[in-house]
């Protein structure tokens, strides 16, 4: 049994070679209150409610490996603040990984795909980063991220065709599987699938899932906490102790009866 792999589970894959587990996760660090700049209440989530990890488990431990996958992002810059640099913010998600789903391995055990669904990409690793104790300090990914494969949106599931140097990528925004020659990380052919959603859900699906979209650094988005439009069941305290009580201006059919004001405490 392991302990404290991570928030959220997604997926898990063992090294064909080392025996090692990479289990994809995201950590909600919900012990951190406030939503708001944090001046007065003294903490705040701002920009970091939901870190992109894989978690290495080591059988003969057994240990868990906690891999932060976008260590480059500088929490402490907020939109909020006065004077905010917000160049430098929003280009720090061109780097980042969001909800890490499906790992696969190559059959030599040196590479690990992981594909990232909220950042329209496919992350790739040298196994022996990932599973080094130093990951910390050995993998920038200003750097590493010019490695990552780009998709079209949402990617969701990979398989690998090693003898032909492909991967074919299951892409749910627009719910096609794309081919990549491996080789020049090029996609090659697009192939749609039956689809018997509505426009209007396919069209709104990126709003959830999108972190590059709605996350200034690039890490997060609606579907951190609603996982697959469910819940992360966590108790969150995103009052804003930094913030006023606000008139309710919202008109309401009578004869409903609603709050007059907003109160930036909501618990």
């Amino acid at each position: 049994e392991f302990d404290h792999v991570g928030t959220i589970l997604f997926n898990l894959v063992v090294n064909p070679v080392t025996g090692k587990v990479y289990v994809t996760n995201t950590e909600l660090p919900n012990h951190v209150d406030f939503e708001g700049p944090g001046v007065y209440g003294g903490s705040t989530v701002q920009g970091r409610l939901s870190e992109s990890r894989i978690s290495v488990l080591d059988p003969a431990g057994p240990s868990v490996d906690i891999q932060h996958l976008n260590q480059h992002i500088d929490y402490s810059q907020l939109h909020t603040d006065p004077g905010a640099n917000h160049a430098a913010i929003n280009a720090q998600r061109q780097h980042s990984l969001a909800t890490p789903v499906q790992p696969v391995t190559s059959s030599d055990g040196t590479k690990l795909y992981v594909a990232a669904f909220g950042s329209a990409k496919i992350g790739v690793f040298d196994v022996a980063d990932i599973e080094s104790a130093n990951f910390e300090n050995s993998f920038d990914p200003t750097t590493e991220s010019a490695n990552y494969i780009d998709t079209s949106g949402g990617p969701s599931g990979i398989v690998l065709d090693e003898a032909r140097n492909r991967m074919y990528v299951m892409t749910r925004f627009e719910n096609k599987i794309e081919v990549i020659n491996l080789h020049n990380r090029n996609v090659i052919g697009t192939y749609e699938l039956h689809n018997p959603e509505p426009p209007e859900v396919v069209a709104g699906r990126p709003f959830l899932y999108d972190a590059f979209a709605t996350s200034g650094n690039g890490e997060a988005s609606c579907s951190s906490c609603h996982i697959f439009g469910d819940m992360d069941q966590l108790a969150w305290n995103l009052g804003n102790p930094d913030d006023h009580v606000t008139v309710n201006n919202l008109p309401t059919p009578v004869p409903l009866s609603r709050a007059s004001t907003f109160h930036p405490m909501k618990g």
